[in-house]
């Protein structure tokens, strides 16, 4: 029996060692076709994709121009012909660079999420460029604490100082530098420059959208550092430095708003965001550990979801859903809320991390006292997915398809797809390369695949629909 066809020379397999979902199948596997999305001999990463089709990846490509890429004091400068970073997006059957002519971009886009019809990236704007909606940082008071640190620890606490240019980077294209960038530099800039500007508040990269046939937009105004974003059609979430030792806030963003929002005022860090429909939850730190906080775009409406003495972290949430890793003991376990009510749904296992999230289902990985094993919670019970002697890892679940990297001979990771509508599992790759950190929306896969020429994206397509939907 063939279980999937592949338009590359791999041959692929059915697996027989997952457990007694895979033996309870009767009828066959959904038969897949893979293609490679991205030009050969490439260097590209960071594949997604929404649950309408649109792909989108990160690529880098040689700098031609004569200029930096580098245009702002904060950030380091760049010479000619050194690599710059773009936006790629397949839709359609097409691929497009959407950031290589973008003029106010300092050629450096990375971290693309797909949502729908629209890409979030993070973008390095240059200083001249306009648009971000406007933003103050909000700022609790200090305690005693606080101030008695930073009076007992000056150097430590010390607001970040620009890095010192030197007169002929200053003319490089630019202009003259700004006033707050000095051109020499004193024995303690020397010193306490490196130092504090890697752990500043400083600009940095900015978050924004591409819409295809709109464009791009802005969405931060380069004032500080912004990073981690997440995105529904409700609205975007993101970090926001507050400036080391004191951590993230976390922000929101509104479509057809023309201002940022703060939902997070402490010293302390805001973490992980993950956003489904109108429900965002990340961790965030109460002065003991981390716990669960969920916001509703629609509400307007912060809470938070746990409160224990031990850390949650790395939520994500679905329809009123939401799993975590946590630590009430050395080991890390998976909790789960549903209902307003909160139980532990890993058993017997270690480390158990990266859990994914779709309707009333979850997948994680977890070390069952000999490798990396996948596990699967329908709603009612754990399942262990996978039982061999090698590592899964990175599960992803969606549209009814779970996915996860195995290396399954023991040498390079290849990708499985998991179909719930046949609970047979099928191995999509077969080659010598690592092929890495699938995701999966609208029966669809795609991964990064590294080979020796370079690097690619890899996207799997099921044949044919299904029979019935999945649930």
């Amino acid at each position: 029996m063939t279980f999937l066809r592949l338009s590359t020379a791999c041959r692929p397999t059915a697996v027989a060692w997952l457990g007694l979902m895979l033996f309870a199948a009767a009828a066959g596997a959904r038969e897949f076709t893979v293609q490679q999305l991205s030009e050969p001999k490439s260097n590209v990463r960071t594949p997604t994709l929404s649950e309408t089709g649109l792909i989108a990846w990160q690529g880098y490509s040689l700098h031609e121009g004569e200029s930096s890429l580098a245009t702002r004091p904060d950030v380091l400068r760049s010479p000619p012909n050194t690599s710059r970073s773009d936006i790629f997006v397949w839709q359609n059957g097409q691929v497009r660079n959407v950031t290589k002519d973008q003029p106010d971009i300092a050629g450096r886009s990375q971290q693309p999420i797909a949502s729908g019809d629209a890409v979030l990236f993070l973008a390095w704007y240059k200083e001249s460029a306009a648009g971000g909606y406007p933003f103050t940082l909000s700022l609790p008071p200090k305690t005693e604490e606080m101030r008695q640190m930073e009076a007992d620890y000056p150097t430590l606490f010390d607001p970040p100082l620009p890095a010192p240019i030197s007169a002929v980077e200053a003319a490089d294209t630019n202009g003259p530098p700004p006033e707050s960038a000095p051109t020499a530099a004193t024995a303690e800039t020397q010193e306490f420059a490196p130092y504090q500007t890697w752990r500043g508040s400083g600009k940095a990269g900015d978050i924004a959208i591409y819409r295809p046939g709109n464009g791009i937009e802005r969405i931060t105004p380069g004032t500080r550092h912004f990073c981690a974003p997440a995105m529904s059609s409700a609205g975007i979430a993101f970090q926001c430095a507050r400036g080391w030792p004191y951590g993230y806030e976390m922000l929101v963003w509104r479509p057809g708003t023309t201002n940022l929002i703060q939902i997070t005022t402490n010293y302390y860090y805001a973490l992980n965001p993950n956003i489904h429909g109108n429900e965002l939850v990340f961790q965030g730190w109460d002065g003991n550990d981390y716990e669960i906080f969920r916001y509703r775009f629609d509400l307007d409406q912060l809470e938070q979801i746990t409160n224990n003495q031990f850390d949650d972290i790395a939520p994500v949430v679905w329809n009123g859903r939401v799993a975590w890793v946590a630590h009430p003991t050395v080991n890390a376990e998976i909790f789960y809320l549903v209902d307003g009510a909160i139980r532990k749904i890993s058993e017997g296992t270690q480390d158990n991390a990266a859990p994914a999230i779709w309707n009333d289902k979850v997948v994680w990985q977890g070390y069952d006292d000999t490798d990396l094993e996948i596990y699967y919670f329908n709603g009612r019970r754990a399942i262990k997915l996978t039982s061999n002697t090698w590592d899964d890892m990175a599960p992803q679940i969606r549209d009814g398809l779970i996915t996860w990297m195995s290396y399954v001979d023991n040498w390079d990771a290849e990708i499985m797809a998991f179909d719930l509508s046949d609970n047979i599992a099928v191995q999509l790759t077969n080659n010598e390369f690592e092929d890495s950190f699938p995701q999966t929306a609208g029966e669809k896969i795609v991964w990064q695949a590294i080979g020796a020429d370079g690097t690619s994206i890899q996207l799997a397509e099921p044949n044919a629909p299904r029979a019935a939907p999945i649930n």
